[in-house]
C-alpha cells in the first residue's frame, strides 16, 4: 500500500506529513498564519502587559467576537467567548434553577462530558435526566424528532441537544425541534461543539435559548477559543461561572451581560483574539469563501465515505442529508466496555502502530454494544488519505 500525501492545501499546516490525519472533529487543527498571529499578541501582552490588559484588551476582544457574531448571524451583545462549548454547557446549567420531579431531556447521542454536566445538576436539584433513543443506523431526520419529542412531557424543563453529534457524526434537525419546543415553552440548550465553520449558521434564526459552539474545530483558531450565546430574553438568567471585576460594569450599557464574561481573571487571552483572523483567513483558501470551502469539506467526506463502504463491504448508517464534514461507520459488534476520554481501543492502536492512521476507533454501547470509527473532512485531506485507510481497515478484517 502506498503511504498517502495530504492535499496542496496542507501547506498551511504544520500536521506531520507521516501521519495520515482523519481525526480533524476531535481538537481542530491551527493553520500556520493563525498561530504566526497568536504569537503576535502574545508578544503584545508580554512586551507591555499594562497597556495590553488595561487599555487595549477589551476593544481587541469584541472586535473579534463582532466578526464571530456576524459569522453565525447573532449580536455581539448576546455572546460571550469561553474556552471550550464543555464549558459553555456548564455554565448555562449552572446558571438555570430546577425542581424536584423536573426532567432534563437530552438524546443517546450526546457528547459524554455535556451528558455527565447535565447529570451532575439533575442530581444537585433532585431532577431526572430523560434520555430519548435516536436509532444508529438512521433513515432520516423525522426519526430524530419523532424519537425525542416523544420524551417530552409536562414535566420537561430543558433539553439539551447536539447539532452534530461527536460519536454518531450525525447532523440533527435542530431547526424544526426547537420551533416545536419553543411552541411549547421549553427552552432547548443547543450543543453546537462542531457547528461554527463546518455548517452556516443564523442564530436568531435558529432561536434556541442557548447555544454554544467551538472555534478551534472548523474555524480552526487556536485551541481555547469557543462561544456562548444567550437569547436576549433568557440573559438575565445566565452569569459567568468565575465573577470577576467586570461584573455588572460596562461603560457602553448595551455591552453590560456580555462584559459580564469578559474578565474572569489574568489569562492568556490571544485565542480569541484570533478567531477574527481565523474567520478571515479559512474564508480566504477558496475563490468563493466560506461557502464553497464548506461545499468542498461536505462532499469530500461524501465521497470518502462512500468509497470507504465500497472498499470494506461496510453499508452507510445514514443518508447523506445528515452528513456535513464528519461520518461514523459501524466496524462490528463488540463487548468492550463504554471508553473513557483518553481510551485508545486496540483497532485505534493497530491503524496507528501498522499504518499511522490517525481516526478514532471507539466502542458505542446505545441499542447494542459495538466499534465504530469515524472520519473528518478538512480541506488540507485528501482522497488518497480516504483509499488508502479503507484498504488497511479490509486488511486487518481479512
Amino acid at each position: 500500500m502506498k503511504f498517502p500525501v495530504y492535499s496542496p492545501l496542507k501547506k498551511h499546516w504544520l500536521l506531520d506529513e507521516q501521519v495520515v490525519f482523519l481525526n480533524h472533529g476531535s481538537f481542530g487543527a491551527c493553520p500556520i498564519p493563525i498561530l504566526q498571529k497568536q504569537d503576535e499578541y502574545r508578544m503584545m501582552m508580554e512586551r507591555q502587559p499594562v497597556k495590553f490588559f488595561i487599555r487595549d484588551l477589551e476593544e481587541m476582544i469584541w472586535k473579534s467576537k463582532e466578526a464571530l457574531a456576524k459569522f453565525v448571524g447573532a449580536d455581539a451583545v448576546d455572546m460571550a467567548f469561553v474556552p471550550n462549548a464543555t464549558l459553555g454547557v456548564n455554565t448555562i446549567l449552572s446558571s438555570l434553577a430546577f425542581e424536584a420531579g423536573d426532567e432534563l431531556l437530552t438524546t443517546n447521542h450526546g457528547y459524554g462530558a455535556c451528558v455527565n454536566t447535565l447529570k451532575w445538576h439533575a442530581q444537585k436539584w433532585k431532577a431526572q435526566v430523560v434520555t430519548a433513543d435516536v436509532p444508529f443506523p438512521v433513515s432520516s431526520p423525522e426519526e430524530v424528532i419523532a424519537a425525542l419529542l416523544s420524551k417530552v412531557t409536562s414535566r420537561t424543563k430543558l433539553v439539551m441537544i447536539d447539532y452534530i453529534t461527536s460519536p454518531t457524526g450525525l447532523l440533527f434537525p435542530v431547526k424544526e425541534i426547537i420551533d416545536e419546543l419553543n411552541r411549547r415553552g421549553i427552552d432547548c440548550l443547543v450543543d453546537g461543539a462542531h457547528a461554527p465553520g463546518q455548517i452556516p449558521l443564523n442564530l436568531h434564526e435558529l432561536g434556541a435559548a442557548y447555544f454554544t459552539g467551538n472555534c478551534h474545530k472548523w474555524i480552526c483558531s487556536p485551541k481555547g477559543s469557543a462561544f456562548l450565546y444567550v437569547r436576549k430574553d433568557r440573559r438575565h438568567l445566565i452569569h459567568p461561572i468565575s465573577v470577576g471585576h467586570t461584573y455588572d460594569k460596562a461603560e457602553n450599557k448595551d455591552r453590560l451581560w456580555s462584559n459580564h464574561f469578559f474578565w474572569p481573571g489574568t489569562d492568556d487571552y490571544s485565542a480569541y483574539l484570533c478567531v477574527k483572523d481565523a474567520i478571515d483567513f479559512m474564508g480566504s483558501l477558496f475563490g468563493g469563501g466560506w461557502s464553497e470551502l464548506m461545499n468542498h469539506n461536505r462532499q469530500q467526506c461524501l465521497q470518502a465515505r462512500k468509497r470507504i463502504a465500497e472498499i470494506t463491504g461496510i453499508p452507510l448508517p445514514a443518508p447523506e442529508d445528515m452528513i456535513v464534514n464528519l461520518s461514523t461507520l459501524d466496524l462490528e459488534d463488540t463487548q468492550m466496555p463504554a471508553s473513557n476520554f483518553n481510551y485508545i481501543s486496540p483497532l485505534w492502536e493497530k491503524l496507528w502502530s501498522e499504518y499511522r492512521i490517525e481516526m478514532p476507533v471507539l466502542p458505542w454501547n446505545q441499542q447494542r454494544p459495538r466499534l465504530m470509527f469515524r472520519i473528518s473532512s478538512q480541506c488540507y485531506n485528501s482522497m488518497e488519505q480516504y483509499e488508502y485507510t479503507a484498504a488497511a481497515l479490509r486488511a486487518i478484517r481479512q
